[in-house]
């Protein structure tokens, strides 16, 4: 098959673009474009990985949206024709605000001259002599038009809302010269709103509530400027009895209020004549409300998108006595010059905190920004405002007003603040005991009973001698009354076989009423809930932990129920009359008000990360619950920072690591390496006769049946076009060391080292030569081939992924393009892909994943050659990579290929300094639980290795 007899062929229809590639026999099938040599084969692949396209036999599905973002050049490897060249002229009839209003598109030629008989399908635009092709900008306009076309049919938010969006995509279309308008852009300014928080007005019985409105996903600032949002919340809102689509402001502002978010306000507005309790109900969290408002079929993000939570909102909270993020000094892990900071930055050598933090935002500050946000609060505590805003170049973060963050700042810089009347009820305290700024709540201690030690009655597992232990631990932990245990085993150890069989164990003593009946109770994140399900009917036979009662899914809308005050909630009787539940931390979260009156057993939480942060809502769930006993399951207790492996540990055993303030002063500050042994004997050794609190085994030491996994380093020569290019990057970044910029650097010598050019215009070759790194991998790989065995290949640049898969089935005559698994893939297809892997017959086959959206939570033990094509920053990041193959359930030899591209005249390159790096963090980590992340001055020393001469 050569590439001169192929034709890719299009046909527009309405929801996508169907492309066909035609030879002189007929349509070739997806699944081999890439053997067909044709130029646009890798482009399709990386529409694939990117998701915006889809494969059914001998047709490529393709978004329209993403036909409009091609380039001419992207156009033309698909053989799709080019951009059109006549000009779309919107059209506004009537009075805009009006319901008789109408726009109409025509399209003429750039003298202006009217051009009859085009029709639109999609991306493509039919003219006399054929398609072509709308340029993103029009495309854009064109849809909106029609999409007006629509809403005009339905209320006047509706339509009002859809002129807004046209409004939005015509400026660009006009800059570009792709479009014009007429009666459109009119003096009045249409807002759409699509999602809110909450704040209040008046004081004790008299509150009520006030929304605030905001665009989805454009962070805390409100939509309105403060004098507008003033007006809608205190008059226009008020004035009528339900929520309305559209409201009039001041200046000739329209908001409009999508659907979704319309029933949300309804339930706000409605809250007026509610009793005290129900508004306090709907301020501290009105997620239940909305979802039982909006209905079960309603997805969990349209949920979570409409609601933001900010620091205004949670500051009305405490003043009410009820739960708010609070705002906390944290320790800076490294200075300010990572991120171009300016010269008074705080000396790394001081232990007093350099930043605070605001719910799950950190703000790292100068000691003059600190003094500056000081005077800023006090002077906004005086005027009677909740919040201030700080910009940061994330973006603007809501700083409450408050006494706390006076005292968070006030451990920053020494300050005293005096004469700063509080409002009525602020001292009352939060629904936890934070253990933050000081020590507020420490777990007790005392004996339970409980049935004999050894395994439970029901398991039907044959336990690894590791898990045996495990068990053992924790039965005893239960019967020497310690709070809780952090279960820490590495990835594929089986802590979920280790929890099960223990809750087992409770379930024999409740059964034999050595322990009170309670419910047990597992908190995972959604993507493992089956997988709980399954492993508890694979390792436990019958009646195993007892009657499950999923809050989940279907499970929980059937718990759904509003109390006699009219507060949605869960049934409570069903709950406490559960054997065991299984739920969500987000359901955790939105129904902690009844989740905290559930006294538990025990409580197991798995993937314990989820509730590494402090002070924000998840977290304060976990910690609110009443159980007896926690179990927290990570593979990971330290991901970014130690202040994560405070946080955990605080959730199952309050107080045992003492304050957050102290703890990071302690093992975030300077002298951190040398306090790291007594932090961890704290953890892993036996006190008071009680057993360890953590317990954290690898696979090397506890998995003797496991094969071996032998780490592979092949160091390759850079040559030719990626010697230049390395040379290059050198210069540049040796002459251009600002702040903010080694970061930069850092990425530019990353990605040359990897491929200095992967386009589709090299022949397979050629890539392969022109990347030490890449021709060292595919060595590797023919040398996989030849074995008969299988490989996953770890980098996280889609261009290059998508380069790679049809350069790997071109090479190989693979029958299918490597499954790839990138960020982008969804959670069903990722399984689907891994099951697809998992069960194909035995042979060379590879895989290609990033490291983020493929290193957690798969088994591909079909292979059992991993190849780190590109490199992490974090390594525990790779190793959760590696995991994927090295786990129970392989019977091979594992092999671990790193290839560095090095200089050929010996000095370090960047692939060896980063290993190097890599390699120490690893080792910190394993030996002392230090934070496996790479800090600044770390990667600026390594940025100043690659740059010697």
């Amino acid at each position: 098959m050569t590439a001169h007899k192929l034709t890719f062929r299009l046909t527009p229809t309405t929801p996508f673009t169907e492309l066909r590639l035609i030879d002189k026999d007929g349509v070739v099938p997806v699944a081999s474009w890439a053997l067909s040599g044709h130029r646009g084969a890798g482009l399709c692949q990386r529409l694939i990985i990117d998701g915006v396209a889809f494969e059914e036999g001998d047709t490529l599905f393709i978004d329209h949206a993403a036909i409009a973002r091609l380039t001419a050049e992207e156009a033309r490897k698909l053989d799709m024709p080019p951009a059109t060249a006549l000009r779309a002229v919107v059209e506004g009839n009537g009075i805009m605000l009006r319901p008789d209003f109408a726009v109409s598109l025509r399209w003429v030629r750039s003298s202006g001259q009217a051009v009859l008989g085009t029709t639109r399908t999609g991306a493509f635009l039919s003219e006399a002599d054929g398609w072509r092709r709308l340029p993103e900008t029009v495309f854009a306009v064109a849809e909106a038009v029609d999409a007006y076309a629509l809403a005009a049919k339905l209320d006047e938010g509706s339509r009002l809302g859809a002129v807004a969006r046209l409004r939005e995509a015509l400026p660009p279309a006009a800059t570009a010269g792709t479009a014009d308008a007429a009666g459109i852009l009119g003096k009045a300014t249409i807002i759409e709103a699509d999602a809110f928080s909450l704040d209040t007005t008046g004081e004790g019985d008299a509150m009520q509530l006030v929304p605030v409105l905001h665009r989805a996903g454009g962070g805390d600032a409100p939509l309105l400027p403060e004098d507008r949002q003033r007006a809608f919340g205190a008059e226009q809102f008020q004035r009528w009895p339900s929520a309305r689509s559209v409201y009039a402001l001041p200046g000739g502002i329209y908001v409009t209020v999508s659907p979704p978010l319309r029933r949300a306000l309804d339930i706000v507005r409605k809250s007026v004549s509610a009793p005290i309790e129900h508004r306090r109900a709907l301020l501290r969290d009105p997620r239940p409300a909305i979802r039982e408002a909006i209905g079960d079929e309603a997805d969990s993000a349209l949920i979570e998108s409409l609601l933001v939570e900010t620091q205004a909102w949670s500051d009305r909270v405490i003043a009410l006595g009820l739960w708010k993020p609070r705002v906390l000094p944290w320790i800076a892990l490294q200075t300010n010059d990572w991120f171009g900071g300016n010269g008074d930055a705080a000396d790394t050598r001081d232990p007093r905190p350099s930043g605070i933090q605001v719910g799950d935002r950190c703000l790292q500050l100068s000691k003059s920004q600190a003094a500056n946000l000081t005077e800023r609060v006090l002077q906004a505590m005086q005027a009677g405002q909740l919040t201030i805003v700080q910009e940061t170049e994330e973006g603007p973060v809501a700083i409450p007003a408050t006494r706390e963050t006076i005292d968070a700042l006030t451990a920053l810089v020494p300050r005293k603040a005096e004469g700063v009347a509080e409002k009525p009820g602020s001292g009352l305290m939060p629904i936890i005991g934070p253990n933050e700024t000081g020590l507020d709540i420490e777990a007790t201690v005392q004996r339970r009973p409980a049935p004999p030690i050894g395994l439970p009655s029901c398991l039907v597992t044959t336990l690894k001698p590791h898990q045996l232990e495990g068990l053992t631990w924790l039965q005893k932990s239960w019967i020497c009354g310690s709070p809780g245990v952090l279960l820490a085993d590495d990835m594929g150890l089986g802590k979920t076989l280790q929890g099960l069989a223990f809750l087992a164990w409770l379930r024999d003593g409740i059964r034999g009423g050595n322990i009170t009946k309670r419910p047990l109770l597992i908190v995972a994140p959604t993507g493992l809930l089956e997988n709980w399900r399954a492993e508890h009917d694979r390792h436990l036979a019958a009646p195993g932990l007892g009657t499950l009662l999923p809050a989940y899914g279907k499970g929980l809308a059937a718990l759904r129920k509003s109390g006699s005050n009219g507060i949605p909630g869960l049934d409570l009787a069903a709950l406490r009359a559960a054997d065991w539940v299984l739920t969500t931390y987000e359901t955790l979260r939105d129904y902690s008000r009844d989740f905290v009156s559930l006294h538990c057993v025990a409580m197991l939480v798995d993937e314990a990360q989820k509730i590494k942060t402090p002070a924000i809502r998840m977290t304060d769930a976990a910690k609110a619950m009443n159980a007896d006993f926690r179990i927290a399951l990570t593979g990971t207790p330290v991901e970014n920072r130690l202040a994560d492996l405070w946080c955990i540990i605080d959730s199952v055993a309050p107080g045992h690591l003492g304050d957050l303030r102290r703890f990071s002063a302690t093992y975030e500050g300077p002298n951190a390496a040398s306090e790291m042994p007594a932090l961890k004997a704290s953890l892993d050794r036996p006190m008071g006769g009680r057993p360890p609190l953590l317990m954290r085994r690898l696979k090397e030491d506890r998995l003797p049946e496991l094969p071996p996994c032998e780490q592979s380093v092949v160091r390759a020569p850079m040559c030719g076009k990626q010697a230049s290019a390395y040379q290059d990057a050198i210069a540049k970044a040796r002459d251009d060391r600002g702040g903010g910029r080694v970061l930069e650097a850092l990425h530019r010598l990353r990605q040359v080292s990897l491929c200095p050019d992967c386009s589709d215009d090299l022949a397979d070759n050629d890539v392969i030569e022109s990347s030490a790194r890449l021709a060292s991998s595919i060595k590797c790989l023919d040398q996989i081939r030849a074995a008969g065995e299988s490989a996953l290949m770890f980098l996280d640049d889609p261009d290059v992924m998508a380069r790679l898969s049809g350069l790997l089935q071109r090479r190989y005559r693979l029958d299918n393009a490597p499954m790839t698994i990138s960020g982008k893939v969804s959670g069903p297809s990722r399984q689907a892909r891994v099951d697809a892997f998992q069960a194909a017959s035995t042979g060379f086959d590879v895989m290609l994943l990033s490291p983020r959206a493929g290193g957690v939570g798969l088994t591909l033990t079909r292979a059992n050659h991993v190849i780190h094509l590109a490199r992490w920053w974090n390594p525990a990041v790779e190793d959760q990579a590696t995991a994927r193959v090295h786990r129970i359930g392989q019977s091979r030899q594992v092999v671990v290929h790193i290839p560095l591209a090095v200089l050929a005249d010996g000095r370090p390159s960047f692939d060896e300094n980063l290993h190097a790096l890599l390699e120490r963090k690893r080792q910190l980590m394993q030996n002392a639980l230090l934070p496996p992340e790479p800090s600044s001055n770390e990667l600026a020393t390594m940025l100043d290795d690659s740059l010697l001469p």
